[in-house]
């Protein structure tokens, strides 16, 4: 710990008095306030992609991030026994409460003003460009296949979780496949050329953690998965966190779809994209691939109750599904 204080001392120039654990970071008590200290798992290159794209969001009036400080040399990192570490100002206020209607509001309006932001981002040139358009139906068919795969193997191993498995396993895999056939018969492929054009980012981990409120303002931080895609990922993902809380209420969905076009607007192919990512059974591979294919980190009671979970949601879902695609 003496060490790293140092070394942060030297790389940034101002005193570094306390460092401590805060989650999976470090706070630190500075002469100049309290920062966030993180180790990243990335390579210099990374970061500095990551540090581009909050700069441009800062450039284009989306302030409220958790910037990078740079070293005295200029960088966004500082590298300190072989890994590199990055420092922030520690934004005060509460994580997000995804059952507050004002704050799904506010959070909606928030990730629509962050991709209207990005947009025309042009990494540095020294950075590692991150980018995941066009590749959702690769994911898309390879989580199929092993969902296939874990069908094998439920039907070799035959236990009580695997029986269940099995009942419903049909059932998440045509609707995956139905998701993807869709897909390629979609604008996919034209939505993602333009996509490329605009070089707009998405967060890819826009969950209530890293979405921090204050009194008069809402901050986006922990940028570390952001990249060039599609910008129905985030809404895809916020919505499936809203909604798993909700019995999955189109209600509920029509208020954050409501609340993000007022800023940013959704064409009918857009979405049918994100109908498409709402309808494919990401939690059940999720449950299944871990369940089959971690070595069984997970005791079984725990598996079965994530696994009813899923199946328990299969109403409700089908019902959001045929309420969602009225909507535009």
């Amino acid at each position: 710990m003496q060490d790293i204080e140092k070394q942060l001392t030297n790389s940034y120039g101002f005193e570094i008095k306390k460092l401590y654990n805060y989650k999976n970071n470090f706070i630190v008590d500075t002469e100049l306030g309290k920062k966030v200290v993180k180790k990243m798992g990335v390579s210099s290159e990374r970061v500095s992609f990551i540090h581009g794209a909050k700069e441009h969001l800062f450039k284009n009036d989306f302030i409220n991030v958790d910037r990078y400080i740079c070293t005295e040399e200029g960088k966004p990192y500082a590298l300190i026994n072989g890994a590199y570490y990055t420092m922030t100002d520690l934004i005060n206020g509460r994580e997000c409460n995804f059952d507050l209607r004002e704050d799904v509001i506010e959070a909606s309006i928030t990730l629509a003003k962050l991709h209207r932001a990005s947009k025309g981002y042009i990494p540095p040139p020294e950075c590692l460009k991150k980018s995941e358009l066009g590749k959702l139906p690769k994911y898309y068919k390879k989580r199929l296949d092993e969902i296939k795969r874990a069908k094998k193997i439920a039907q070799r191993e035959k236990g009580k979780i695997d029986y269940l498995i099995l009942k419903y396993i049909d059932y998440f895999y045509e609707m995956g496949k139905d998701a993807l056939d869709k897909i390629h018969t979609s604008k996919y492929d034209i939505l993602v050329d333009k996509a490329r054009k605009d070089k707009g980012i998405c967060h890819r981990d826009y969950s209530y953690c890293n979405i921090i409120c204050d009194d008069d303002k809402m901050s986006v931080i922990n940028f570390d998965y952001c990249s060039y895609e599609l910008k129905m990922y985030d809404i895809a993902n916020f919505l499936r966190r809203k909604m798993r809380k909700c019995q999955w209420d189109v209600d509920e969905a029509k208020i954050i779809m409501d609340s993000y076009t007022v800023i940013e607007p959704i064409s009918k192919d857009e979405f049918v994209i994100l109908y498409l990512m709402l309808q494919f059974p990401h939690k059940f591979w999720r449950v299944v691939n871990k369940y089959y294919n971690s070595k069984r980190t997970w005791r079984e009671k725990k598996f079965l109750i994530r696994c009813e979970e899923v199946i328990d949601e299969i109403k409700y879902h089908e019902k959001f599904l045929k309420e969602f695609k009225l909507l535009f």
